[in-house]
């Protein structure tokens, strides 16, 4: 579902990156060898997974990636609203290209691990995996860099799906 961003949806997609990331920094302060990458994996890949659930057209996770962004776009508003006192408007739609039939075989399939798999993710990880697909969904239509993030990744699955499709 393509439903436009609005200020407060962009604020709470950001919300959730920086209450992560700065969670992440500071579990890494005392880290001598530097900082541990792969802890954010979790986070990364639910932004993945959000963005790719923005970019379904319809469906189940068209429909789902549609809510979630209503839900921010509503809660931020009343936040930016109710803090400020300022007027939201709307962010915009970044352009993106749709998903070919080949991408929405692969979107399905990392679905579709992902519930088959849930119980034997770590709990930890569920967390971040879940609110990264909530940031991924929100912010993965924006015409900003998470926008530009979405310009790389659909083609890219599009790519590996058309090839999948070649193969079979």
């Amino acid at each position: 579902m393509n439903t436009a961003l609005s200020v407060g949806g962009l604020a709470i997609g950001l919300a959730v990156l920086v209450w992560y990331l700065l969670r992440w920094w500071n579990a890494q302060k005392n880290v001598k060898t530097g900082k541990d990458w792969r802890s954010l994996s979790p986070l990364a890949s639910g932004i993945a997974l959000g963005i790719l659930a923005a970019s379904c057209a319809g469906g189940l996770l068209g429909t789902v990636a549609g809510w979630v962004r209503n839900l921010s776009n509503m809660a931020g508003d009343k936040v930016i609203t109710g803090a400020t006192g300022a007027t939201t408007q709307t962010v915009g739609t970044a352009g993106v290209p749709a998903l070919t039939p080949g991408g929405a075989i692969i979107v399905l399939a990392a679905f579709v691990s992902l519930f088959a798999l849930w119980k034997k993710i770590k709990d930890t990880s569920r967390k971040p995996l879940a609110f990264g697909g909530v940031a991924g969904a929100t912010l993965g239509m924006s015409p900003g860099i998470a926008g530009s993030v979405a310009l790389a990744l659909i083609p890219l699955v599009n790519e590996a799906g058309n090839n999948l499709l070649g193969i079979l």
